[in-house]
């Protein structure tokens, strides 16, 4: 980048880099605070409150910006193009300097005008509205952990001096990491798990969490060649539905490590692709 402090868009393939598209330098970028929705029950003759797992709210990410504009009439010509920019009728990703790794999935832009102009200069705050509630990384976990600062660098909660892997070939048990600020649930969150591998006969192959207990059975024999593909909540056995062949079970990451275990199955590869998520 040409300059120090960057914000870009990225609409499907399409990347927009706001310093360079338009007159104007990024002064700030902040995001409000996460805030919980935390269940609780009170019960008659018991102390405090029984609390259940906090759901997070959506949150805005705060661009403050100075527009470098010739006159009053360039500025708003300026603002009326950033409006085209960022106000459509799709959602899309805002990614900034300070944290590169990370990306914002948005719906919603307003831009906070100032009360007052300058003859040469105007601040402004684009404020972005992150509905899911947490930012993302942007690559997910089978992209060679190669660091740079467009794909992996920091900010990721990525431990130091381990190897990573998401790809194991003939490990019956292996530990996967989840650097993530919370559990990766397939329901909620896209996980893909990928295996082939022989079943040993007369067995179910399963997929276990050892960590949390989530266990995925699949009650069919299958071979090498066969590919098992868990996308989401989805099962597919070469690209075919087969969740009424399972036990209807799904594979939960908890933070940090997880032990994984493939059971009543040889000549194994499984592959576990997800992005990582964050709070903030």
């Amino acid at each position: 980048m040409s300059k120090k402090n960057w914000a870009r868009i990225i609409q499907g393939d399409t990347q927009t880099d706001l310093t360079e598209q338009f007159p104007m330098r990024i002064l700030g970028v902040r995001s409000t605070m996460p805030t919980a929705s935390i269940p609780r029950l009170t019960h008659t003759g018991i102390d405090g409150t029984v609390t259940y797992t906090p759901s997070y709210e959506p949150f805005t990410l705060e661009v403050d910006c100075l527009l470098e504009s010739y006159d009053n009439y360039d500025y708003h010509l300026v603002i009326n193009e950033l409006k085209s920019l960022l106000c459509g009728q799709s959602t899309y990703y805002v990614q900034y300097e300070k944290l590169p790794a990370r990306r914002y999935c948005v719906d919603e832009c307003s831009i906070e005008e100032p009360d007052k102009f300058r003859k040469d200069a105007a601040r402004f705050t684009l404020k972005f509205y992150v509905f899911k509630g947490f930012s993302e990384s942007l690559a997910t976990s089978t992209v060679p952990l190669e660091y740079n600062e467009e794909v992996w660098g920091v900010g990721l909660n990525l431990p130091d001096s381990e190897d990573l892997q998401y790809v194991f070939s003939n490990e019956p048990i292996f530990n996967i990491y989840n650097p993530s600020d919370m559990r990766i649930n397939p329901r909620f969150h896209p996980l893909s798990i990928a295996l082939t591998c022989d079943s040993v006969p007369g067995q179910n192959v399963r997929i276990y969490n050892r960590t949390n207990g989530t266990l995925f059975e699949l009650k069919k024999q299958v071979k090498k060649s066969d590919i098992l593909l868990i996308d989401g909540v989805y099962p597919y056995l070469n690209d075919v539905r087969c969740g009424i062949d399972t036990n209807h079970g799904l594979i939960t990451l908890e933070r940090g490590w997880n032990r994984v275990q493939v059971i009543n199955a040889t000549n194994t590869t499984i592959a576990f692709d997800f992005p990582f998520y964050y709070r903030g």
